[in-house]
Formats: structure tokens, sequence, C-alpha cells
């Protein structure tokens, strides 16, 4: 072999184990990389055997790859891989990435966290004395009521929400999905987000009212606030709250909202600003 030719190689080699090694798995561009600098397919094939993947292997991702000279063989090779699941790498941070059915939202660190529930902890009436003296004109209201005066959660506004049901790609056992609404729904359409009645003890949701000439069920309309939805993939979906004004939030299943006499779960927030301590405060 000419000494041109083998440092010509030798440089190859060293750039392709630099682009593996710069980070823990393989992923689409590194393969075009390799395929621009000229390697044949034997190294490529056996970097894609040995090397944890992050491949992408949706038809446009892959007629890039054809673009770029790749020939069928790696590209099946490139699938095989992406399809077993102990080889790849998922980025818990990645919106498109498969999760766990429920609801989430990035920190300010860009770390994808899930919006835990809370248990409504009882349900009350209230306004019952102005209905008797109104002679049931006056609607007694119905209320669930939620411990706190805060939700532990707490955004400063303009906050985005992520969506994640049992029909992503990714399957889920049903009996690990025990989030309220998520066994269910498919898509966030099935849910409410409302505005909650804080006070210094507990937040309310109203479920429900009657008088004397009407009984009305479930929660009332004056406290759903809008929101936009846009399907990513299956089973994925982000959720975008119209302008949400300083208060205490929750979205709720409405296929079993809750009503008077019964603990449901809610997934409860806060929406206040920053102050100069760092502090959220409603004000």
């Amino acid at each position: 072999m000419k000494p041109v030719i083998r440092d010509l190689l030798l440089a190859v080699l060293l750039t392709s184990t630099q682009l593996v090694s710069s980070q823990d798995h393989l992923t689409n561009q590194q393969l075009i990389q390799m395929v621009e600098l000229g390697m044949g397919d034997a190294i490529i094939l056996s970097q894609i055997e040995n090397s944890n993947n992050d491949f992408d292997v949706s038809t446009p991702a892959l007629l890039v790859m054809k673009r770029s000279g790749m020939n069928d063989a790696v590209l099946a090779k490139v699938i095989e891989a992406a399809k077993n699941t102990s080889r790849k790498v998922v980025d818990p941070n990645d919106p498109m990435a498969a999760h766990r059915p429920g609801i989430y939202y990035k920190d300010a660190q860009g770390n994808m966290v899930e919006l835990m529930p809370s248990v409504t902890s009882q349900s009350k009436s209230k306004g019952a004395l102005a209905t008797r003296l109104s002679y049931g004109i006056a609607k007694t209201r119905v209320v669930s009521r939620i411990p706190g005066a805060q939700a532990r959660t707490q955004f400063t506004g303009d906050e985005v929400f992520y969506f994640y049901f049992n029909q992503q790609n990714a399957a889920f056992d049903q009996s690990s999905i025990a989030f309220y609404g998520f066994q269910q729904a498919i898509s966030p359409n099935e849910f409410v987000l409302a505005e909650l009645d804080a006070s210094a003890e507990a937040r309310e949701l109203e479920t429900g009212s009657a008088n004397n000439y009407t009984t009305e069920l479930g929660i009332d309309e004056k406290h759903a606030r809008p929101f936009e939805i846009e399907q990513l993939a299956p089973g994925i979906f982000k959720v975008t709250p119209s302008y949400l004004a300083a208060g205490e939030y929750c979205f709720v299943y409405s296929g079993a909202a809750p009503y008077g006499h019964t603990q449901q779960k809610v997934y409860d927030f806060g929406v206040g600003k920053v102050t100069g301590e760092g502090i959220i405060s409603k004000q």
C-alpha cells in the first residue's frame, strides 16, 4: 500500500472514530458523514452493529440518507437497529420521544417534567341558604376542594404542555397507566382546562349547581379556558393554553369530571409572576 493512500485511510478512520465517540450513540447525521467521507459498507455496518443509536427511520429521514449515497443494505440495517429497543437511545427531554402516558412540561433547564395529579379532598355545597331565602331561585353550588392555597407546580405564564397517550409508537402496559383519564382518553380534546377558585385553605372547582327548577352537573363553562392542540405524532400532542391570568388551574378529564361527594384526580398548576427575590407571586 502506498504511503499516501495509507495515510488517507488512517485519517478517514480517525475521523470516523471521532464522529462516533463524540456522542455515546449513532445518529442519522453521523452515518451520512461517514458515507460522504467515502467509508465502505463493511465499516458502516460494523459501527451500526456495535453502537447504540438514536436513528430516525421515518420516510423523510430515509430519503435523506438514500440521497446521501447510502445503499439499501445499510438502510435495512439502520431500520433493524432502530427497532432494537436494547440499543435504542432515547432523549427523555425530546417531546417526540415516547413517554409514559400523562401530561408533561419543560422546566427552565429544558428538561421534560411530568405534571403530577392531585386528589380532591372533599366536596361541599355552597349557597344553600341563598336558595332557601330566594324561594328556590338562587342556585346552590357543589364544589370539589383541593387542599392548599397553591399548587406545588407554579409557572410564570406562556406554558406549553405535552400530552402522551397509549397510542404512541411505543407500547405501554395498560395496567401501569394509573393516572386518571389516560386509560380512556386518546386526545386532549377529552380534557377541560379549568380555573380554580382559590382561598387561603384550598382551591375549589365548581362541579355542579341546582335550584328548584334546574340541575346542572359538570364543570361550569365560566371556569373553562381555551387551548390549542397540535398533534406531533400518534399519541403525542402539544397543548398551548390561551392567555392565562395569574391564578390556579387544572386539567380535568371531562369523560368523568369530578362531581359531588366523590374524590377525583386533577392535574393542577398555578400561574403567577416572578418577583425580584425569585418568588412566584399571584399579585
